[in-house]
This record gives C-alpha cells, structure tokens and sequence, in this order.
C-alpha cells in the first residue's frame, strides 16, 4: 500500500528572538501548514542554560515556516507543579487570583499570580495584597507592549517591583506569575 501523503519531512523549531532564535526542538510533518498553531513546551532553564530558571517552563507557538525552519511566538509561562508545592510552607498564607489584562499592542493574556506571606496574615490583608497586586500587574501590562512584558516576566524585573510594593502591606516571602497565557 502506497501512501498517497508522501514522505514526512523534518523541521527544526527556533525560539523568539528575545532568545536569540536558537533551536529548541525539531519535529516532522508532512507540510508544512501543517505545523502552524502547534505548541511546544521548553523548560527555561534549559533555554538560557541558568539552572535557577528551571522551575519556569514557557511554551512556544509555531506561528509560521521557512526553509525548513518553524518560527515561534511566546505562548504561554508557567511555574512546574512541583516547584510550588516545594515553596509553600506551613504558618504561610497564599493568595491566588486570576484575571484577563489587553497589552498596549491589543494582546489579550490571562494572568494567575501567586502570594505567599512570611507569617499568617488576616481575610482582610490577604484582600488588599490580591487587589494591589491586580492593580499593579494591569497597569504595567496596559503601559507595555507583549514582547517587553515577557521579557520583564522572565528576567523577574515584574516580580520584584511588584513584591516590593507589597512588603509595604504586610511582609511577603514570594511574589510570582503562576501562570501566563495568551489567549
């Protein structure tokens, strides 16, 4: 039986520029239209080649293909499960929240942060560190295009002016993007 396809032919996957275009993986196809849209997972830390940023895995989407080569945009960033439950302690509270932010370049993203205080705090403190850190993060994604907030996300430039902030409410211990999605 012969296949009427034809053969499947490899492709390499690049990273954004951000990350200087390297390759992050390769995959097989039998056209190349075929590969627009796929998403693929890569851990930061093998990325960047920093073993402090391998609790990061950030997620590619192929967006299109030339010579062989399937260029990517940022998808997704997301913290590894078992990281979170390595930093969450007992005598801490959490605070998760979740919310939909447009970038100045009309990106629509989700965005789920992560608080973790150093001592057991109040309902009501726990409430003004969710409202602050909503209002924060919304007004610096409205102010910034996508590829500059990735960017700040990834170098925690984000993370450690927002925690800075909140110190000033009650003391925090992490201040983290959990998940970051474009929608």
């Amino acid at each position: 039986m012969v296949d009427k396809k034809g053969k499947k032919q490899w492709y390499e996957i690049l990273a954004t520029k951000n990350f200087g275009n390297v390759i992050i993986g390769e995959t097989v196809a039998y056209e190349h239209k075929n590969l627009i849209g796929r998403v693929v997972d890569i851990n930061l830390g093998n990325l960047t080649r920093d073993v402090k940023l391998q609790n990061i895995k950030l997620k590619f989407r192929i967006i299109n293909v030339s010579d062989g080569k399937a260029n990517t945009e940022i998808k997704g960033y997301e913290l590894v499960s078992s990281y979170i439950k390595r930093i969450i302690k007992v005598g801490r509270s959490r605070v998760d929240d979740s919310f939909d932010v447009v970038t100045l370049d009309k990106v629509k993203i989700k965005i789920k942060p992560l608080i973790l205080t150093k001592y057991k705090a109040q309902k009501n403190v726990l409430k003004n560190l969710r409202n602050l850190v909503k209002n924060e993060f919304v007004d610096y994604i409205q102010k910034e295009n996508y590829e500059k907030f990735v960017s700040d996300l990834v170098s925690k430039k984000l993370q450690r002016d927002v925690r800075s902030k909140l110190n000033k409410i009650y003391p925090v211990g992490v201040v983290e993007i959990r998940l970051m999605d474009r929608i």
